[in-house]
């Protein structure tokens, strides 16, 4: 059984244009288990991965995406210099920071220039809430024919 705020999100979701969406964490199993559960969802367009912040700056430039969930831990560039880096740029996407690690528990949150914070411990619950509030304006038109399959655990 699914619960109403979530059914209630995956519809929103549903009527919204596929969001251009790049994932980065220098996990590469992290990264392939939250790219096959967003595929799961047809609000979102996988346009590319990476595994470092400093690659990050680079896809963003290059992609464009509307987009970016990032890990925060991470080599070369952190996820908090990757963002300032991102938003200086001509292309500034949606940057929504995730690691398991509370926010209030890292002394550069204060620095940051993210649009959201999510813990990945929480990230299956928390993200098509933020994504919604985020992207209020990316309503479809017309209603989508497609249908969010059923999920049984993440494996997170």
């Amino acid at each position: 059984m699914r619960c109403p705020s979530t059914e209630k999100e995956e519809a929103l979701m549903k009527r919204m244009l596929p969001l251009r969406t790049l994932l980065v964490d220098d996990s590469p199993e992290f990264l392939g288990r939250l790219e096959k559960w967003l595929a799961g969802h047809p609000g979102f367009e996988i346009v590319g991965k990476a595994y470092s912040g400093l690659e990050a700056v680079k896809e963003v430039s290059v992609l464009r995406p509307d987009l970016v969930v990032m890990d925060v831990a991470m080599p070369l560039m952190n996820g908090y210099e990757a963002t300032v880096n991102i938003k200086e740029g001509a292309h500034r996407p949606i940057v929504i920071l995730i690691s398991f690690f509370d926010r209030r528990e890292t002394c550069e949150d204060r620095d940051s220039k993210a649009d959201a914070f999510l813990k990945k411990d929480s990230l299956y619950r928390d993200l098509l809430p933020t994504v919604a509030r985020l992207f209020p304006q990316q309503r479809r038109q017309t209603e989508s024919n497609f249908q969010a399959p059923e999920r049984s655990g993440h494996g997170l």
